[in-house]
C-alpha cells in the first residue's frame, strides 16, 4: 500500500539545546570522532549498524567511489566525555546534492550503498527531539546548498521519526512523506517452537524435517557457528563469497565477490564486526563442503540478517531455509548477545523471509525542504511529479 503526505507546519520554534555542528569531508578528518561515534551508536534510539564507525567508514573506503559525502556530528557539550569538551548526540551521513529525475532543484541524501539496509541516522536516546531540530536548522543555514533532502525508505514509526515529524512541524518545515511499505522483522522473546507452529503449517514442518534427514543421508551433514574468537575468520569470509558467486548470484554479477570493491567491503566491515563481538555467521556443510551460509551483524538490541548463500546443485532439499530454521532455533543464543529483535534486510517481496519472519517494520521516503521558498514549492509539486512519472512510465 502506497501512502503519501505533504506537510505544511508552521508552528512556533522552540528552544533546542545549544548544540555545535561539525562538518567532516574526508575520512582522515574523520578520525578524532570515532571513538564517542562509536558511543553514541551502542546509545541510538534507533540502531543502525550500518552508520556505526567501523562499518560506514569501510563504505566510504571502498563503496563511496567518487561521490561526494559529509558527514555531521552533533556535539552537545559537556564535562565528561571522550572528545574534551564535547559528547557526540547526533549523527547524519550526507552524499552532497546532486541532480534528480523529478526536481530542477539538486537534492542531498542519506548516505546509502548496495549493502546499505538502513538510512535512520544516529540519534542518541533521550535527545532526538532536540539534535533533529538543531540538524534542520543546520539544512535552513545551508538552504543554498542543500535546498531537498531525500531520505529514501526511512523508519515510519518509532521515536527517531516522531522527533523527525515533530521537528518538522515545529520548525515549520515542508516536507513530504510517501512511498509506505514494510520489511519483514523478526522479534525475539518466543520459544523456537512455538514460533515455528506460529510461522509455519505442521505439513510444512514436517516436510523441511523429512529434506533434512534426506540431507543427512548423503552424508556428514554438520552445523557450525562462528566462534567469538580463535576462528580463522578469513577462510569462513572466503567460503561464503565462494558459495554466494556460484549461484544466480555470481550469474547476476550481483554478488559480493563480483567486484574487487565489494568483496574488499565485506572483508573489512566483518573482520571489524569480529573483533567487537558483532558478527553472527552459520554454515550448514556436508563431508565438509558448505551447502549454506548466513551472515548476519549485530548491534544490540537489534541484529541485521546481511546475506545468505547456498549451494544451488541441492535447492530440492531447501539448504537455505534449513539453515535459518537452525538459526531460529538458536535464539537464545541471540537473546544472550543481548538481541532483541531482526531486521531481515529483505526486499517486501520476499515470500520465505515475509512468512518466517512474522513482524514487519515499516519504512518510507522523506523529502524535506530546508527551507527556500522554491524548495518549498517543489516539496509540494513533488507529489504531483511522481504521480507524472508513473502515468508516462505506463504508457
Amino acid at each position: 500500500m502506497i501512502i503519501e503526505r505533504t506537510y505544511d507546519a508552521s508552528s512556533a520554534v522552540p528552544q533546542c539545546a545549544d548544540y555545535h555542528i561539525e562538518v567532516v569531508r574526508s575520512l582522515a578528518d574523520a578520525e578524532p570522532y570515532i571513538e564517542a561515534w562509536e558511543a553514541l551508536a551502542k546509545a541510538a534510539v534507533e540502531p543502525n549498524m550500518f552508520y556505526s564507525p567501523w562499518a560506514l567508514l569501510s563504505a566510504l573506503e571502498h563503496l563511496a567511489g567518487n561521490k561526494r559525502f559529509v558527514l555531521l556530528f552533533i556535539l552537545r557539550p559537556t564535562e565528561r566525555t571522550m572528545r574534551p569538551g564535547f559528547v557526540i548526540d547526533g549523527f547524519f551521513p550526507l552524499f552532497e546534492p546532486g541532480a534528480c529525475a523529478l526536481l530542477p532543484l539538486s537534492v542531498a541524501r542519506m548516505f546509502r550503498h548496495r549493502y546499505c539496509f538502513s538510512v535512520a541516522p544516529l540519534l542518541r536516546s533521550g535527545h532526538e527531539s532536540g539534535v533533529m531540530r538543531s540538524f534542520l536548522r543546520w539544512l535552513h543555514r545551508h538552504r543554498e546548498s542543500y535546498p531537498l533532502l531525500r531520505m529514501r525508505d526511512a523508519p515510519a514509526d518509532g521515536p527517531l521519526a516522531d522527533a523527525l515529524r515533530g521537528a518538522l512541524r515545529e520548525e515549520g518545515r515542508r516536507f513530504h512523506e510517501g512511498a509506505h511499505w514494510q520489511r519483514a522483522l523478526m522479534r525475539l522473546g518466543d520459544d523456537a517452537e512455538r514460533y515455528l507452529e506460529r510461522a509455519l503449517s505442521s505439513k510444512e514442518r514436517r516436510e523441511y524435517r523429512r529434506q533434512r534427514n534426506r540431507l543427512a543421508e548423503l552424508g556428514d551433514l554438520r552445523i557450525r557457528a562462528l566462534q567469538p574468537s580463535g576462528e580463522d575468520l578469513a577462510a569462513w569470509l572466503a567460503a561464503f563469497v565462494k558459495l554466494e558467486l556460484k549461484g544466480w548470484k555470481g550469474e547476476s554479477q550481483s554478488a559480493l565477490g563480483s567486484r574487487p570493491e565489494s568483496r574488499r567491503y565485506f572483508e573489512a566491515v566483518a573482520s571489524a564486526a569480529y573483533a567487537r563481538g558483532q558478527l553472527m555467521m552459520l554454515e550448514m556443510s556436508l563431508d565438509g563442503r558448505p551447502l549454506a551460509m548466513l551472515c548476519d551483524f549485530l548491534a544490540p538490541p537489534a541484529a541485521f540478517a546481511f546475506k545468505i548463500a547456498f549451494d544451488e546443485d541441492y535447492a530440492k532439499y531447501s539448504p537455505g531455509v534449513l539453515l535459518i530454521l537452525e538459526y531460529i532455533h538458536r535464539r537464545n543464543e541471540l537473546e544472550e548477545r543481548g538481541i532483541e529483535w531482526m531486521d531481515s534486510c529483505s526486499n517486501p517481496d520476499n515470500v520465505l523471509i515475509n512468512r518466517l519472519w512474522l513482524e514487519r517494520k515499516p519504512l518510507c521516503t522523506f523529502m524535506l525542504s530546508s527551507g527556500s521558498p522554491l524548495a518549498d514549492l517543489w516539496v509540494s509539486l513533488y507529489p504531483y511529479a511522481k504521480r507524472l512519472k508513473d502515468w508516462l512510465k505506463r504508457r
